[in-house]
């Protein structure tokens, strides 16, 4: 067995920041008392996170892009059915299963970080756009991202139910992986290794605070208070 590696610095930050965000997200939604206006600061930072991942997913390193590891439901298929089997072959970067769970969990953070713009907590604090749109608008969005927060739950549990799975069955530790950013990998002559492209990642991860202080700031139909940034 050989180590190469494979997920890039900016990739392995993204996934570590979203983890911590996302469970900041938690805690000040449902444990702490007049944390609203952090929920809020919170919402904003992993819009960012998420459109710096859509442009790292297109222009970044290459096991990280959306083209590396997106391919057809029949490859996906084809390779849950050989996951027990003695032709099964590991993937470098990201298998084709789990590529259809970052979709998922891309569509629904995404789908999170854009309704919390558009609501309130009925007392102090609301988003930015939330006084732009009907009520019906309103409501669909409160609809939208309340619902949101069980499908992470259910991402969460699957996403945990798949590293143990890789851990104890294929004796990949996934999450070391993320850590060092190498993976133990076996007749994989010529695979590329991931590059870091510090000046692309410092470029987008500026781009994306742009277009984040542009959404929330510039762009917002009301004046921004002290309760939105």
């Amino acid at each position: 067995m050989q180590q190469l590696y494979i997920w890039d610095f900016p990739t392995r930050l993204f996934h570590w920041l979203l983890v911590i965000a996302i469970s900041s997200q938690y805690v000040t939604a449902e444990l702490l008392d007049d944390a609203m206006q952090w929920h809020f600061y919170g919402g904003y930072f992993i819009l960012g996170l998420l459109i710096f991942r859509v442009l790292w997913g297109f222009w970044g390193s290459y096991y990280a892009k959306f083209s590396q590891f997106v391919v057809s439901p029949q490859r996906a298929w084809l390779y849950s059915t050989t996951f027990t089997k003695s032709n099964y072959k590991p993937s470098l970067g990201h298998n084709p299963l789990g590529a259809y769970s970052i979709i998922f969990i891309l569509t629904v953070l995404l789908t999170q970080a854009i309704s919390g713009l558009f609501i309130t907590d009925d007392i102090f604090h609301s988003g930015p756009y939330y006084n732009a749109v009907a009520v019906d608008t309103q409501n669909v969005m409160n609809w939208l991202h309340h619902q949101g927060f069980t499908a992470i739950w259910f991402f969460l549990a699957l996403h945990i139910g798949a590293m143990l799975v890789y851990k104890f069955a294929k004796k990949q530790n996934l999450v070391v992986s993320m850590i060092t950013g190498y993976k133990q990998h076996k007749n994989q002559i010529g695979a590329p290794a991931a590059q870091n492209h510090w000046l692309k990642f410092m470029v987008f991860a500026g781009l994306s605070a742009i277009i984040v202080y542009l959404i929330v700031v510039t762009f917002a139909p009301e004046i921004i208070d002290e309760f939105y940034f």
